[in-house]
């Protein structure tokens, strides 16, 4: 759809035309209030990005190994049944996104 301009409504109404200058100008409002719900719409769509980003920069996670979203966290750690004596830990990571899930022996160094 063309936006109608001030001059050409202008030119109308010094015509005379007040009935086309009128369904101009509602033209202009139809086009200002569907610009005003986009740009509501947009900026909704922007908070939720920056929420999402802000979600991502905070979360203390590892990337998955699967899925490689940073939501791969220590789920538990415990001595090792076999080399618990020695110093190995038993842990359990898990994927917050994908449910992904591996366990590890730690051993001291």
């Amino acid at each position: 759809m063309k936006l109608p301009s001030y001059k050409e409504i202008i030119d109308l109404l010094k015509k005379g035309a007040t009935l086309e200058a009128q369904e101009k100008i509602l033209e202009l409002r139809k086009l200002s209030l569907e610009l005003q719900e986009e740009n509501i719409e947009l900026r909704e769509k922007i908070l939720s990005l920056e929420q999402r980003i802000k979600q991502i920069e905070d979360f203390e996670g590892e990337p998955c190994p699967r899925c490689r979203k940073p939501a791969w966290v220590l789920e538990s750690s415990e001595p090792d049944k076999t080399f618990g004596e020695l110093g190995g830990l038993h842990r359990i990571y898990k994927c917050s996104e994908c449910g992904s899930t591996e366990s590890q022996l730690i051993t001291p160094k």
